[in-house]
């Protein structure tokens, strides 16, 4: 008898935990829960993550290379982070196998850690996707209004048979970026006004060297007929000139049911052109592209953003639209600069166009199959050349080292937004007027500061000194820092005036 009465308690509560469950299912969406952010693998043989400062500083300090720079070095080094970073893992959310990158914490995800007043390192696993939204780029030194126009005008596609450009950013950080940013609250406005001077230059504690930050940007359509049309970078413009994915001449087609042949070698076509046989010439599969499907979720904080952006309908997101990573910019603490990679999709990743190089494409590793492998790479683990030192160093006798990502960074123009921008795409090293095809990441990262001014630049060498910091604090090359802020206080810079 006692068994019997044991047993049909069991049974009770089973029922109630059933009763129960079906409940909370009935008011709560059901989500994907446990995705855990790892470390970088290490893929390639002979790579080390993170390498020694001083083996990377000696391969931009060589004599025996011109310049005394060791590019073949400093690619190697930069295949090996992008093959670890889109390794797959063994974690699936929403039927795909997660990348390696795909399990970070967004920025989204590391503010709101922040502001539940969390200020350890738990280990906490996300449930969904890092949240794409507009990319903050466009709008530094801008007014509200004038960042609208200018995304309007970068990004609106003039040809009326595509679908309209709509190009959605994420931030994300490594365990160990994120680690630091929770552990020191260094979104917070008021942690980044503890450390600004009065009369001199603050800066925020240093990231640690096993920290790495990305910018995965994507193109989100749906297909029509099958295809998604998209923009494509194939060269510079042949004259120095604002030159965003609205004025590119070609494009290819997007086989969303994957039927083209394997290892089809496309062809890119002119964006108006009608005649079949290029257009065909110019289709490649999906799977030739990292991508995810947009879900519920997604689609909802997208539109949240578009409406932030003044551009409500314009891109309007919805589950079951795709999501192709067309590039990424990718830094690294492992110097006291960050080393800085950009990785973007080419049309023939073996024969890339600038900002990349033949000889990069040479060296990527033979660990980098499938999607992985179409993107080309351009770095900047230097300024200028030969390499400066962090201060005290001379735009002097050196050349520029040219690094930008095309769908990033090729639409900006060499006019300062507001007065008093002095650093808005200008160099004491390049003649001219400036645009974004003579940008280097290293530099412009160098004046990510607690407020938009003094702004971006482009090729020049930037001594962490100079004068035009003092009173601002620097926030160790992360935008992502200023374009994310929890505005808990007023700016540090006008409290240090």
């Amino acid at each position: 008898m006692k068994i019997q009465k044991s047993a049909g308690v069991v049974l009770t509560l089973a029922i109630i935990v059933a009763f129960l469950t079906v409940c909370n299912n009935e008011s709560k969406p059901t989500v994907t829960l446990g995705i855990k952010p790892v470390n970088l693998p290490v893929i390639v043989p002979g790579f080390n993550f993170p390498e020694d400062s001083n083996t990377i500083y000696g391969w931009m300090n060589n004599p025996a290379f011109p310049y005394k720079y060791d590019s073949a070095s400093v690619y190697k080094h930069a295949w090996g982070i992008w093959a670890g970073l889109t390794a797959k893992t063994d974690q699936v959310y929403a039927g795909d196998t997660l990348l390696a990158y795909e399990t970070w914490l967004g920025i989204s995800d590391i503010q709101n850690q922040i502001i539940k007043g969390t200020n350890k390192c738990d280990g906490e696993a996300k449930s969904i996707r890092a949240f794409l939204s507009q990319p903050h780029q466009f709008g530094h030194g801008l007014s509200a209004d004038q960042k609208r126009a200018r995304f309007a005008m970068e990004f609106a596609d003039e040809d009326p048979a595509s679908n309209p450009v709509n190009f959605w950013v994420t931030v994300s950080y490594d365990p160990n970026a994120a680690c630091f940013a929770v552990k020191n609250q260094i979104l917070k406005q008021s942690v980044i006004n503890s450390y600004a001077k009065q009369g001199a230059i603050g800066n925020i504690p240093a990231f640690p060297n096993s920290a790495i930050t990305i910018k995965p940007s994507y193109y989100v359509a749906e297909a029509t007929d099958g295809l998604i049309k998209i923009p494509v970078w194939t060269d510079p413009p042949p004259t120095l000139e604002s030159y965003g994915p609205k004025r590119w001449a070609n494009c290819v087609y997007v086989d969303v049911k994957n039927q083209q042949p394997a290892n089809k070698k496309v062809v890119p076509v002119a964006k108006r052109s009608t005649n079949q046989d290029s257009i065909n010439a110019a289709t490649i599969n999906l799977n030739e592209f990292i991508h995810f499907n947009v879900d519920e979720q997604m689609a909802i904080h997208m539109n949240r953003s578009d409406s932030t952006e003044g551009l409500s309908g314009k891109h309007k997101a919805k589950a079951g639209q795709i999501a192709l990573l067309i590039c990424m910019h990718v830094g690294t603490k492992e110097i006291s600069n960050w080393t800085w990679q950009t990785f973007y999709w080419a049309p023939d990743p073996s024969n890339p166009r600038l900002p990349s190089t033949n000889m990069a494409a040479a060296l990527r590793p033979s660990q980098l199959q499938g999607a992985a492998s179409h993107y080309a790479l351009a770095t900047a683990y230097t300024m200028v050349l030969p390499n400066q030192p962090i201060t005290g160093g001379t735009n002097t006798g050196v050349q520029p080292v040219l690094a930008y990502n095309p769908y990033l960074e090729a639409a900006f123009h060499g006019t300062a937004p507001e007065p008093g921008a002095d650093f808005q795409m200008r160099s004491v090293l390049l003649p001219g007027k400036q645009f974004g095809v003579q940008t280097n990441c290293m530099s412009c990262h160098a004046m990510a500061t607690v407020t938009n001014r003094p702004g971006y630049t482009t090729d020049q060498y930037i001594s962490l000194d100079t004068s035009i910091f003092i009173n601002n604090v620097l926030l160790d090359f992360a935008w992502s820092i200023e374009g994310n802020m929890i505005l808990d206080s007023t700016a540090a810079s006008t409290k240090a005036k």
